[in-house]
């Protein structure tokens, strides 16, 4: 696995499969994601622009929350949006407003227009992370009914929604860091 270490974060391009070190301090001025892109250093769902008009997005993923089970399948990403707790609309959480946004755009637009989207996985080691590659909204065959789906769950005798999306992961390798806020399209 090709790593990219904490000090090279603001030169590097996106490696499908790279792990990109965390820095050494143990607080969120280690975390690698917002020194590689320009987005936000904590939550799943990071973005650069407006929530309700996203220019890029980062999407960040342990895989190992039980209750809402983001899952990888070789080109298929099933991903839950931000509201993972009772007490707020599914809208409330900036998180899913850019969801929104990002399956509008592609569904609502002739050339199916989208920001580019990025997901990283959580490496072994504090804030390591692992660039899973960049998502297209959507999978093959599947309609927009089935893409962004708002789903009901209860925690603590309390009904609240929140998203599931799925995206398809485009078959690209490596991309350069001049390419970030453009992202490739296929």
């Amino acid at each position: 696995m090709k790593t990219i270490e904490f000090d090279n974060l603001r030169t590097a391009d996106l490696i499908k499969g790279a792990l990109y070190k965390g820095g050494i301090k143990n607080n969120l001025s280690s975390e690698p994601i917002s020194k590689l892109l320009p987005v936000g250093n904590q939550s799943g769902i990071r973005f650069s622009g407006k929530a309700e008009k996203p220019s890029l997005v980062a999407l960040y993923t342990t895989l190992a929350d039980n209750d809402w089970n983001d899952i990888i399948d070789v080109d298929r990403v099933t991903y839950y949006g931000d509201n993972k707790v009772p007490g707020k609309e599914i809208h409330d959480s900036p998180g899913n407003k850019v969801l929104r946004a990002v399956f509008n755009s592609y569904h609502l637009s002739e050339r199916k227009e989208y920001p580019p989207i990025y997901l990283f996985i959580k490496g072994q080691n504090g804030f390591d992370r692992i660039f899973a590659g960049a998502l297209k909204p959507g999978y093959y065959n599947m309609t927009e009914s089935e893409d962004l789906i708002a789903i009901w769950k209860t925690k603590g005798n309390k009904r609240f929604q929140n998203y599931k999306a799925v995206f398809t992961i485009l078959p690209i390798d490596i991309i350069e860091r001049m390419n970030f806020k453009t992202g490739i399209r296929l």
